[in-house]
C-alpha cells in the first residue's frame, strides 16, 4: 500500500479529505446557510413593516445589515481556514492572535490562550496543529455552552502538547465519535502520528493532543 512520508496510507489520506469536506459542508450549513435564512426573514419583516411602522422597518434593516457583515466574516473565516494566509505572510503568532480575537469577539466566554510560539517547527506541522486547535475551539464556542475556555500549547520532551479545556455541557458519546469536527481532528492528529484523548462530562470537556516533532 502506498504511504507518504508521515506513514499515512493513501486510503487514510482520501478519508481525511472526505472528512474535511464534510466538516466544511456542515460548518457552512450551521453558520452561513442558517444566517442567510434568518436574513431573508428579517428582510421579509422589514417589507411588511414599511406600510405600518417605518421606524420598525428601519430597525429590521439595521439588524439585517449587521447580519450581512457577520455572514461576510463567516465566509472569510471559511476561506481563511482552507488556507490560513497569515502563515504565508506572518507565521504562527499572527494566526493564533487572529484566532483568539475571533473567539473573544464571537462568544461571551472568558477565553485564555497560553500558547508558545512553534515557528521553529516544520510549516506543515504548524498549519495542521493550527487547524486542529481552531476546530477544537470552534466546537467549544458553538456547542459547549461554556463560560470559560482555556487553551495551552507547549513543546516538551520533543512533543507538541495541546490542551483545550472548557466548563460546558460536555459531549454526548455518539457525537464524540461521529461528529465531523471530532473526526476531522482525529484524522489530522493521525496524519502527524500523534495522539488525541477526549475527557468529557456534564462539567466540561478536556481535549489533549500530543504531536511528535523530533
Amino acid at each position: 500500500m502506498i504511504k507518504d512520508k508521515n506513514n499515512m496510507s493513501y486510503k487514510d489520506f482520501l478519508m481525511l479529505q472526505e472528512t474535511e469536506r464534510s466538516r466544511i459542508a456542515e460548518d457552512l450549513h450551521d453558520t452561513t446557510v442558517q444566517e442567510l435564512v434568518a436574513l431573508s426573514q428579517k428582510l421579509d419583516l422589514a417589507n411588511l413593516y414599511f406600510d405600518k411602522d417605518v421606524t420598525q422597518a428601519r430597525l429590521e434593516l439595521i439588524s439585517a445589515k449587521k447580519q450581512i457583515k457577520d455572514i461576510i466574516e463567516d465566509i472569510r473565516n471559511t476561506i481563511y481556514d482552507l488556507r490560513p494566509m497569515s502563515f504565508d505572510d506572518f507565521g504562527w503568532d499572527a494566526s493564533i492572535e487572529r484566532l483568539y480575537r475571533d473567539v473573544d469577539q464571537k462568544s461571551d466566554m472568558n477565553v485564555t490562550f497560553d500558547i508558545d510560539s512553534i515557528n521553529s517547527v516544520d510549516n506543515v506541522i504548524q498549519i495542521t496543529v493550527y487547524r486542529i486547535l481552531r476546530e477544537a475551539v470552534t466546537n467549544v464556542y458553538k456547542h459547549a455552552k461554556a463560560s470559560r475556555l482555556y487553551v495551552t500549547l507547549h513543546i516538551q520532551n520533543k512533543e507538541i502538547y495541546l490542551e483545550i479545556r472548557d466548563d460546558g455541557i460536555g459531549i454526548q458519546s455518539d457525537i464524540k465519535e461521529n461528529h465531523f469536527g471530532m473526526q476531522f481532528m482525529r484524522e489530522k492528529v493521525k496524519l502527524l502520528n500523534g495522539s488525541m484523548a477526549v475527557d468529557t462530562g456534564n462539567t466540561g470537556t478536556t481535549v489533549i493532543v500530543t504531536i511528535p516533532i523530533g
